[in-house]
C-alpha cells in the first residue's frame, strides 16, 4: 500500500509540477509579447521622435525664408515707390522739355 500511495503522491506531485511549469511557461510568454510589444512601440516613438526632429528644423527653416521673403518684398516695396516717384518726376521733365519746344516753334 505505501509503495501505491508513495506512486500516487509522486504522479500527483508530477502532474503538479507539469502544471506549474505549464503555467511559468504561459507567463514567459506574455513576458515575450509584452516585451516585443514595449520593443515595437520603442521603434516607433524613436521614429517618430526623429521625424518630429526634423519637421522641427524645416520649419525653423521655411520660418528664416519666410523673414528673408519678407525682407525682400520690403526692399522691392521701397524701389518700386522710389522707381514710381522718379517715373512721375521723369515724365514731369519731359512735359516740360515738350512745353519749351512748342514755346520755341520747334
Amino acid at each position: 500500500m505505501t509503495d501505491n500511495k508513495n506512486s500516487m503522491d509522486l504522479s500527483l506531485l508530477i502532474s503538479q509540477h507539469k502544471q506549474e511549469i505549464w503555467e511559468y511557461k504561459k507567463r514567459e510568454s506574455e513576458w515575450i509579447r509584452t516585451k516585443n510589444q514595449l520593443d515595437g512601440n520603442k521603434t516607433i516613438i524613436e521614429e517618430l521622435s526623429d521625424k518630429i526632429i526634423s519637421l522641427t528644423k524645416e520649419i525653423e527653416r521655411l520660418a528664416e525664408e519666410n523673414i528673408n521673403v519678407k525682407t525682400i518684398e520690403e526692399s522691392h516695396r521701397k524701389l518700386n515707390g522710389d522707381l514710381r516717384r522718379d517715373n512721375k518726376y521723369l515724365a514731369k521733365q519731359v512735359e516740360d522739355y515738350r512745353e519749351i519746344l512748342r514755346k520755341a516753334g520747334l
